[in-house]
């Protein structure tokens, strides 16, 4: 019985590696994860490996300056590690500056009291805020200088 529960659990921890795999793996990768598998039945427990993911948003730094529009104002966010600012330059040539909070584990910004969930495409940073509708309205496009 316990042979027939092993042979079980080794299926089904293949079935699983394997419906997991969305890309065609590399050999050397293929037989690394057989052994870890091999490896975590002998041993009682389960691995599992994190997916990759190829539209990952930011890697490194979002460190830098941006320029571009929200709304009518003409915008600069300067970012240095995880601090910056925001300054927004009106129609009527009155600037207002906000200070920037960056959160790049959650790829979250807190500009003022407003937060957005940003992301790094090339040289664009993409700012959704979090608290309007889901529309164009709520999204600011910045361009890397």
């Amino acid at each position: 019985m316990k042979k027939i529960t092993t042979l079980l659990t080794m299926a089904t921890a293949l079935l699983l590696v394997a419906c997991a795999k969305q890309d065609t793996p590399s050999p050397a990768a293929s037989s690394q994860e057989s052994s870890q598998v091999s490896s975590s039945m002998e041993k009682g427990t389960s691995s599992s490996s994190p997916a990759s993911s190829s539209s990952q948003v930011a890697e490194g730094t979002i460190g830098g300056t941006y320029k571009g529009t929200d709304e009518t104002d003409q915008v600069t966010l300067v970012i240095q590690g995880d601090k910056g600012t925001w300054t927004a330059v009106e129609a009527d040539g009155e600037t207002e500056s906000k200070p920037v909070q960056i959160d790049e584990v959650n790829q979250s910004m807190v500009i003022g009291d407003d937060t957005y969930r940003y992301r790094i495409d090339g040289q664009q940073l993409t700012l959704e805020d979090l608290d309007q509708e889901i529309d164009d309205h709520g999204t600011i496009v910045l361009t890397k200088q």
